[in-house]
């Protein structure tokens, strides 16, 4: 019998660690490319937010609304509300209960042509006392600053706990 040699047979190369690395090297890449895409439309979201934020902060709200819609230049008969912080004094409410119905009134008395209110010279006169639910009216007659006065009824209303004042608007 013949022996034979085994032949050692050459390896093919493998290409599979060059074919992963190219591989890895463009995942790497296409990151990259997607990171900074997202990155410049972030910048740019950012860039606008920030310039809306710099409109608002220069948005000038007017305060000049004209009280007469004929004539807008006009100010005769526009309304000076007095925000002060005084109070009239009487009733049964509390300091707070009593500055949010003297806001109330005030508008109630602007719309009914009372046109100045003023503390000085108001009147709080109880004409309902509380009844079992804590709820009261009392009658404001209010200075209106021109040597008038108008009476405005201001009915206070319990609601779970909390008194909240409405003011009625004068039959006229």
């Amino acid at each position: 019998m013949m022996e034979t040699n085994p032949v050692p047979q050459t390896e093919q190369k493998s290409n599979r660690n060059l074919i992963i690395g190219i591989v890895v090297a463009l995942v790497l890449c296409c990151c990259c490319v997607v990171t900074g895409v997202g990155g410049y439309y972030a910048y740019q979201t950012y860039v606008a937010a920030q310039q809306a934020v710099e409109d608002l902060q220069n948005f000038e709200i007017p305060t000049d609304v004209p009280f007469n819609p004929v004539d807008p230049g006009s100010t005769e008969g526009a309304p000076e509300f007095d925000f002060s912080g005084e109070v009239p004094s009487g009733g049964l409410a509390d300091d707070q209960t009593r500055l949010t119905a003297w806001f109330s009134v005030q508008i109630i008395a602007a719309i009914s042509g009372c046109n100045s209110p003023t503390v000085e010279g108001t009147t709080i006169t109880v004409l309902q006392e509380p009844d079992a639910n804590g709820e009261w009216v009392e009658e404001w007659n209010v200075n209106c600053g021109d040597g008038t006065s108008q009476p405005f009824k201001v009915n206070y209303t319990n609601e779970g706990g909390v008194i909240t004042p409405n003011v009625e608007l004068p039959q006229q």
